[in-house]
């Protein structure tokens, strides 16, 4: 995060200055939850996994760590493949927490965490007591859509922007499954779906597991400090699915963004004591501003920075996550380089941002435009 910092002097002051869509915090500049997503989605041995997903359970009680861990384990027998290697490497990250704490049911716990997923726990018929309740929740509804969750402490609350703990912290996502699909990105807070505020992995499975199978459902969360709604689907739900041509009838509708000009500037900053970077001229585009439309347009100056300086802009970028109005987009790449889209639709103030880049002795204009070959 130190490289990031440094990186971002080269663009704070026109970024704070201009459009006033920053949250500076001492050396901290991350407009659009830059850490925390990336954080989220960097690849890593499965250990690497259970030491991050263990960190942001960090300080959770041992009758919190319980309940997730039975949480986790309930579904096991239901998940195969990918989702079940992700879900053990929860359950791993807890039990290890358990252990470190000396929780009083770590034993108990961990027995049934590295159980088999051949069979329930919890199978004793009815009337006998204790474990008896677990077959009545395996008959609940239960949904998924792909995502990995964890609860979210006070201070992942705090550098996220979210005045109180509240809603699941995305902290993985299955490939080609609903959530990656529909947009939802690692380092994510989902506080809705379908209405409904969620707090626990069991929760928010019992609410999707209301719709049916392969339907879409409203989603409300919190990324780059704002407020967000998306459509995500198909989930996966124990509901049966619609027959053919059967509407759904709590089917969500988002109306669609306006296509509007922008006046945009592209930059890449790099990492290091020495870095320098590299501008757009001013350009115009036509969009809906979303972040899909922002990607491309980040795809395309990256690679033009790639034939203008060869060997400099190795590392890949993640997709960029934008603010809701799209005006500042941005993505670091594992190297600490930063890329950004800053955009407006007022062309006076589009250049006013264009002409703080220019003043700014480290960075160099490419000349490039979007309809660049």
């Amino acid at each position: 995060m130190q490289r990031v910092c440094k990186a971002a002097r080269a663009w704070m002051a026109a970024l704070v200055a201009v459009s006033g869509a920053a949250t500076v915090s001492g050396c901290a500049l991350d407009p659009v939850g830059l850490a925390v997503g990336a954080a989220s989605s960097v690849s890593g041995s499965e250990a690497s996994m259970t030491a991050d997903v263990a960190s942001a359970y960090r300080g959770t009680d041992c009758p919190t760590l319980e309940a997730l861990l039975k949480a986790y384990n309930d579904p096991l027998p239901t998940l195969s493949g990918s989702e079940r290697q992700a879900q053990m490497i929860h359950i791993t990250a807890v039990r290890q927490l358990m252990a470190e704490q000396r929780c009083p049911a770590a034993g108990s716990a961990a027995a049934a965490g590295a159980g088999s997923a051949s069979a329930p726990t919890g199978t004793a018929g009815p009337g006998t007591a204790g474990p008896a309740a677990a077959p009545a929740a395996a008959r609940e509804p239960q949904g998924a859509m792909g995502a990995a969750v964890s609860p979210l402490t006070a201070q992942l609350a705090q550098t996220v922007g979210l005045e109180v703990p509240r809603g699941l912290l995305v902290t993985a996502l299955m490939p080609g499954k609903a959530a990656e699909l529909s947009g939802i990105r690692g380092g994510d807070v989902i506080l809705e779906v379908r209405g409904v505020a969620v707090d626990d992995a069991v929760q928010m499975r019992r609410v999707l597991g209301a719709v049916p199978s392969g339907q879409s459902v409203l989603v409300k969360l919190w990324r780059a400090r704002e407020l967000r709604e998306l459509i995500v689907g198909p989930i996966t739900s124990t509901t049966p699915a619609l027959p053919p041509g059967a509407a759904y009838a709590d089917a969500p509708v988002l109306p669609a963004a306006p296509v509007r000009e922008r006046f945009c500037v592209a930059q890449a900053i790099g990492s290091g004591l020495f870095a320098s970077g590299l501008h757009s001229p001013l350009f115009t585009v036509r969009n809906d501003g979303s972040e899909a439309e922002s990607a491309k347009l980040a795809t395309a100056f990256l690679e033009a920075a790639r034939k203008a300086q060869p060997g400099y802009w190795l590392a890949p970028h993640p997709r960029p996550t934008c603010t809701r109005d799209s005006k500042v987009c941005t993505s670091a790449s594992a190297d600490s380089d930063v890329l950004m889209i800053l955009c407006e639709t007022d062309r006076e103030t589009g250049a006013e941002i264009y002409e703080s880049l220019r003043r700014d002795k480290p960075l160099t204009e490419l000349p490039w435009s979007p309809s660049a070959p």
